[in-house]
């Protein structure tokens, strides 16, 4: 048996190949939605995909489960609870299924979501005791799947169910098992994930805190407790995987968009999303646009303050910028990405075309401004437990995503900076900001570490809205 691992980072999901080389067959767990790189990999080996096999509806990402069982012929395996609207094999607990020497065993495991699904790998070969086991949202590194994704009315009830998972269906196993969860580092779907993309069942036993929990009710509201802010996408995502997304048939290739083209589509509501980095949004943008800076956190912003049906062209620093951006993109459902400017910002200059600035500033020169403009408004857009943790003294929290529904909140009267822990997300706030009319937004560079770092005061205390 061989396994590997795929990580996206910043979705902080984890998918993951199974292989019997000697029957030359493999299976994909949880696949992520552009599945070029599981075609690729079974290709080069000689490998036949048999079976796709997946833990839970996902709430955080678009699967590719039905494009690659359809291009592939393999079996599509999923929960009878999961209620998907297109062909595939409905599992329940204890059923079983070969992949060449490797016996698949089905744990009902809800909790994450109710219809959740964990697998024991038993390589057949060697012995008939299983050594992997896929855990998907439930039993992750260092920490345990979230129970509120689906409304805070059926929170405590899946926790007491996630709490039966772990300690009668996946504690249980030696200790030497593998376990393998979707959800990894950098993962909204909760809180204190490990990094590390795999671990032991019994290293999670001696070391991860919720499972030295046995009372359940204690346990809840362990789990429950602090759990970070997660998108407004997350929403579509369950839906869509039922009804079975569009297949892809590969990744766009670049679409380049002259300057000619871009008022035509920004008049049919389309959007510029300048995935430049903060530094050089400020510098100067398309006005309107909206700074959300490439990188591995791009589709999850995206799809936390952009509408996924809005025509989008972005504004790139490189057309080799297009391919990381628009795989993000579609994995968490925004398919109207209509292209990208060619040239950049260089050629809207050179046709004419309006630049707008937007103030950067060092936290040297925020301490400086509180000092002359006390009105002014510093609001920290990081997540709530990072603001508990340390803060400007008198700012507001207003988490970033939550801006497009607040924006009534804030004055306009006065000067306001966004502040976070690196640019990032001030920079998404700030253009944000502008884009719904504020004219005198400022974001902070470098972030709190910065505002640490220079000696000056930090508060702490709960969060409390803008």
């Amino acid at each position: 048996m061989e396994l590997r691992q795929f990580v996206i980072e910043g979705l902080g999901h984890i998918s993951a190949l199974v292989i019997d080389d000697a029957a030359g067959v493999a299976a994909v767990v949880d696949p992520r939605r552009d599945v070029d790189l599981y075609l690729d990999e079974a290709r080069t080996r000689g490998l036949r995909i048999s079976h796709v096999v997946e833990t839970h509806l996902h709430n955080d990402y678009v699967s590719g489960a039905r494009e690659l069982a359809d291009t592939t012929g393999a079996e599509h395996v999923h929960a009878v609870g999961a209620e998907l609207r297109h062909s595939h094999r409905a599992v329940r607990g204890d059923e079983i299924f070969d992949v060449g020497s490797l016996r698949f065993r089905v744990l009902e495991t809800p909790g994450h979501t109710p219809e959740h699904l964990s697998y024991s790998v038993a390589d057949r070969s060697r012995a008939d005791e299983p050594q992997l086991l896929f855990t998907g949202g439930s039993l992750l590194v260092g920490a345990v799947g979230r129970t509120d994704l689906l409304g805070a009315d059926h929170a405590q009830a899946y926790a007491r169910q996630m709490h039966a998972s772990l300690h009668d269906r996946l504690l249980p196993h030696e200790d030497s098992v593998m376990v393998l969860p979707t959800h990894g580092g950098g993962s909204l779907c909760s809180k204190d994930i490990a990094t590390t993309p795999w671990s032991t069942v019994g290293f999670e036993r001696r070391h991860d805190p919720l499972l030295a929990i046995d009372e359940v009710e204690a346990f809840v509201r362990a789990l429950l407790a602090d759990q970070p802010a997660f998108p407004r996408y997350f929403a579509r995502m369950r839906p869509t995987n039922q009804a079975g997304p569009a297949a892809l048939g590969g990744v766009p290739a670049p679409q380049p968009l002259g300057v000619d083209a871009v008022p035509v589509l920004l008049a049919g509501e389309g959007l510029i999303i300048d995935a430049r980095s903060p530094s050089a949004y400020a510098s100067g943008h398309v006005p309107g646009s909206l700074s959300i800076p490439a990188g591995s956190s791009f589709g999850t912003w995206l799809g936390w303050v952009v509408p996924h049906d809005r025509p989008l062209i972005l504004l790139l620093d490189s057309a080799d910028d297009w391919d990381g951006q628009i795989r993000q993109a579609l994995r968490i459902g925004h398919e109207n990405v209509t292209g990208y400017l060619e040239g950049g910002l260089a050629a809207w200059r050179a046709s004419g075309g309006h630049v707008e600035a937007g103030a950067s500033i060092s936290v040297d020169e925020l301490r400086a401004q509180l000092s002359r403009e006390p009105e002014m408004l510093v609001i920290d857009v990081r997540q709530a437990s990072e603001f508990e943790t340390g803060h400007v003294p008198g700012a507001r929290h207003l988490h970033a995503g939550d801006l497009p529904e607040r924006l009534a909140e804030l004055p306009r009267d006065r000067p306001i900076a966004a502040i976070c822990a690196s640019g990032y997300r001030s920079s998404v706030a700030a253009g944000l900001l502008r884009q719904a009319g504020f004219s005198d937004v400022s974001a902070v560079r470098g972030g709190l570490p910065d505002w640490r770092a220079a000696g000056y005061p930090v508060q702490t205390g709960e969060a409390r809205s803008a």
